[in-house]
């Protein structure tokens, strides 16, 4: 196709349109990068995305490259299942908004061919992987007033296959998306099209020259950016100039005072948001481009792997608290990645990458080991009993294992009671 001439889009393109930016919010939605060929970079890709595009990078070694496109490529596998997946359970007719104003999107969709497109899942996160949820279940009673839980993700052929065993010190890295209703509920307080097409070039800088990547302005902020986090003084700092009553842009600067420190503490006890803050001020007018340099972006939440890889292939299981605090003002917060696990379900998707803890079994797998743990710091010592556990049934020849491990009941809160029971009844702790 000539950089000229005007796609015709098929009659299969709206709903790969609904996937990435329509109106359906799946949990962790696709990305999409464009790498368009030829004189089609400059004709075609959209100003903001042509004015950030990343230079390529030119000096990584060829171990490094082979390594890079494997984990590629992993993705890459990854994001096709997903799309598999949820796109049967999409509605196949976007609204027409979404469809109208998706042009260059779906140009792209219907050609991936000639622009080279790519889906991807958080491009920002260099390693990071799509993992469908396959296990969720409440460990503490439904009436119990502290919500702690057990997911399990299925990691079998993706790229963090062999670097989840928990009993070898790793952790997994756990990217949340903000409350889809809560983000339509602030994009139509400041007026924003969710359905406009936006370059994310400032978050996720690309590799390959020419390289742009497309998101959807709903995306963005359900996403990437850290919409209902905590600001510090220097986000007022930046916030202030896009005011355009005085009174207001007076107000904002004035919270950096030091003679405001006490009206600026308080708001933070009340744990005021970024998005409250931002639509607090009615005479805001922040260009779409500018959000990004506003508000960072939703960062990782590491969580100890509760589980054996080796006991349990292709599996990777996780034990979380949600977290919880009251607020000045008695209202009830929640942590942003604890609830986004509370609420995940078998089917549904996370972005991931292993991690590195400081918790390793020993080597020499007949020595005593004597562990002590608090509620969820029991984690990566379930990890070790399965992996002795799975040592002696390879008729290896096992040592002893002790575990300390307290909670507040019993009743309430010993965790894999079951399980540990057997264990001990083997005498494997």
């Amino acid at each position: 196709m000539s950089s000229t001439s005007t796609p015709q889009l098929p009659a299969w393109w709206p709903k790969a349109v609904a996937i990435v930016g329509g109106a359906t919010a799946s949990l962790i939605a696709v990305r999409l990068s464009v790498i368009s060929q030829g004189s089609a970079s400059s004709s075609k890709a959209p100003k903001a995305a042509r004015a950030t595009a990343a230079p390529a990078s030119n000096g990584a070694t060829a171990g490094a490259d082979s390594a890079a496109k494997a984990l590629q490529e992993a993705q890459a596998t990854a994001v096709k299942k997903y799309v598999a997946d949820v796109g049967d359970k999409l509605n196949a007719a976007a609204e027409q908004k979404a469809l109208d104003q998706a042009g260059e999107l779906g140009k792209y969709l219907a050609f991936k061919d000639q622009y080279r497109t790519r889906f991807m899942a958080r491009p920002d996160v260099g390693e990071g992987q799509l993992l469908k949820v396959t296990d969720w279940y409440r460990l503490t009673p439904e009436d119990y007033d502290r919500t702690t839980f057990h997911v399990e993700v299925d990691v079998s052929g993706t790229s963090v296959e062999h670097l989840v065993n928990g009993a070898d010190g790793k952790a997994l890295s756990v990217y949340a998306t903000n409350e889809p209703d809560r983000v339509k509920e602030f994009l139509s307080a400041m007026g924003l099209d969710p359905f406009a097409v936006v370059s994310a070039e400032e978050i996720a800088p690309q590799e390959e020259e020419g390289a742009v990547v497309l998101t959807t302005v709903e995306k963005l902020f359900t996403q990437y950016l850290d919409l209902f986090g905590k600001p510090t003084r220097e986000f007022l700092k930046k916030l202030a100039p896009f005011a355009q009553d005085i009174l207001e842009k007076v107000k904002i600067a004035e919270l950096t005072l030091e003679r405001k420190t006490e009206e600026f503490q308080d708001r933070q006890a009340r744990a005021q948001t970024f998005a409250e803050y931002l639509m607090e001020f009615k005479s805001l007018k922040i260009p779409l481009d500018k959000y990004v340099e506003l508000i960072p972006t939703i960062k990782q939440r590491v969580y100890s792997i509760c589980s054996s890889s080796d006991y349990r292939p292709g599996k990777c299981q996780l034990l979380v608290v949600r977290e919880d605090w009251e607020a000045k003002g008695g209202e009830t917060k929640f942590g942003l990645c604890s609830s986004f696990l509370t609420f995940v379900r078998p089917g549904q998707y996370c972005v991931g990458h292993s991690t590195h803890s400081v918790m390793k079994i020993p080597e020499d797998t007949t020595v005593h080991i004597f562990m002590a743990g608090l509620g969820t710091g029991l984690a990566p010592f379930r990890a070790f009993v399965e992996q002795r556990k799975f040592q002696k049934d390879r008729g290896a020849k096992v040592g002893n294992m002790t575990l300390f491990f307290g909670g507040r009941y019993s009743a309430q809160e010993y965790y894999y009671r079951d399980e540990f029971e057997a264990f001990e009844k083997e005498g494997i702790v």
